[in-house]
């Protein structure tokens, strides 16, 4: 499975004519993140948030946003995002799954 994200943006800024200043004025994402993104660019830890951020804006759930997925996953959970990171002489890593819908 692979992140889908720069395909899912640009369809989702041409869908709404806008430009990426407009997106990330809206959306109070700095532009050169959203830029990057764009152009490929994979999210990194430090703005993993801002994902959410978008999400939320353009009403199009993370996982879809991610993955470009409009079934529901049967799964019991799906990792969304890994990556480890250092912060001095420490490693950390990061995870974000999906886990099972409560209804």
């Amino acid at each position: 499975m692979s992140i889908n994200l720069k395909e899912v943006l640009e369809k989702e800024l041409k869908r709404r004519d806008l430009s990426i200043t407009q997106l990330a004025n809206d959306c109070e994402i700095p532009v050169s993140v959203l830029h990057g993104w764009v152009k490929g660019t994979l999210p990194s830890a430090k703005n993993l948030h801002l994902i959410k951020t978008l999400s939320s804006h353009l009403k199009i759930p993370v996982d879809q946003m991610l993955f470009s997925e409009n079934d529901e996953d049967k799964r019991s959970h799906l990792i969304l995002f890994s990556s480890t990171f250092m912060d001095g002489d420490t490693q950390y890593k990061l995870t974000i799954e999906k886990m099972k819908d409560v209804k």
